[in-house]
């Protein structure tokens, strides 16, 4: 079991093989071995994300084509059902449970600190003093390397040298974000000038419009954002004003039909994210009681363009040049933003 989760993580990194992008890869067979059973608590609806609904699709995915591993995603909509559903998993024994974000936290520690022989995982969760947690390890994605590669295309194609990004919120997640991504701006621009703003929402396209369109007030040329579906607003204002943006985790096709503004997305492959982890778990490279990172070295995030693209050639040599950096750990990252 081990071996193949290993084989089939390698080869979905290789391959780019995601649930955003719709494709599967080929995949082996477990042999019949012992089931291993992972168990996966939300802290809202899967369908009120993209990103989660990509996740789930793409473990629904590899679950269908290996045996071996059995993953359930369970929906905790209200604050009051994290804890019960959490320990609803540890009561059935399932041999890994994962939750996510802080305000899971709780209930996490709480739930794991009753069942000490569980393996737990923490996406973002943020847990207070974490390395006294001996089944727990709090994993999660490496924004500001695509944050840096989004702020180094925003900055080559700002003829304005000004620019603005729409965050969801202010917490250490997003800001990590917005810190990634001023860091690549001054890297490819030192004497660029940047605007960072709060929409304290995740679903909101008219505050993120609001937003967007009081960037451009400000003089910005290039606009980005990593607000969920706040963001749908953001690249509203882009196309009714020939502005250039730059989004997070998708693409706006439905936004720019009438001319493609996009230059890219710094996208993530949650649920590469999610099987590394696993794979760490069965391979004895479980970390408990630190936080684990996962990058671009993992196959788990990228910049991409999207279709017709008119990012510049220029623009593409430099955030190839950046990525490469990054990768061979040649420019140090810091996950603090610059300024709000």
């Amino acid at each position: 079991m081990k071996k193949v989760l290993s084989v089939i993580l390698a080869s979905l990194m290789l391959l780019g093989v995601t649930a955003c992008s719709g494709k599967s890869g080929d995949s082996g067979q477990s042999g019949g071995e012992e089931t291993v059973r992972v168990g996966i608590v939300t802290d809202m609806g899967i369908d009120e994300a993209e990103w989660l609904q990509n996740l789930v699709a793409g473990l629904k995915d590899y679950t269908a084509q290996n045996e071996g591993i059995d993953i359930k995603v369970i929906e905790a909509t209200d604050v009051a059902e994290y804890e019960p559903k959490v320990r609803a998993l540890a009561e059935d024994s399932y041999d890994i449970i994962i939750t996510m974000n802080s305000g899971m936290a709780g209930a996490t520690t709480a739930v794991a600190s009753d069942y000490p022989d569980i393996i737990f995982g923490s996406q973002n969760g943020n847990i207070e003093n974490l390395s006294s947690y001996k089944n727990i390890e709090e994993f999660g994605l490496n924004r500001t390397e695509t944050g840096f590669l989004a702020g180094v295309a925003a900055a080559c194609m700002s003829e304005a040298a000004t620019v603005g990004i729409v965050l969801g919120s202010d917490e250490p997640d997003l800001n990590a974000i917005g810190a990634g991504w001023q860091q690549g701006l001054v890297w490819a621009d030192p004497d660029i000038t940047d605007y960072l703003v709060y929409s304290n929402s995740f679903t909101d396209p008219t505050i993120g419009k609001e937003l967007g369109l009081s960037l451009i007030g400000r003089g910005c040329d290039v606009i980005a954002g990593a607000a969920g579906g706040t963001g749908v607003g953001v690249a509203q204002a882009a196309a009714e004003n020939d502005c250039w943006y730059v989004a997070w985790d998708v693409h706006y096709p439905e936004v720019f039909t009438a001319k493609q503004l996009e230059l890219g997305s710094a996208v993530n492959w949650f649920n590469i994210m999610y099987l590394a982890f696993i794979d760490d778990v069965l391979n004895d490279n479980y970390r408990p009681g630190e936080f684990v990172e996962y990058g671009m070295d993992k196959g788990v995030c990228a910049f991409e363009y999207p279709e017709g693209s008119q990012i510049s050639d220029e623009a593409k040599t430099k955030v190839e040049e950046a990525m490469d950096l990054i990768v061979k750990g040649e420019i140090e990252l810091s996950a603090t933003p610059l300024h709000k």
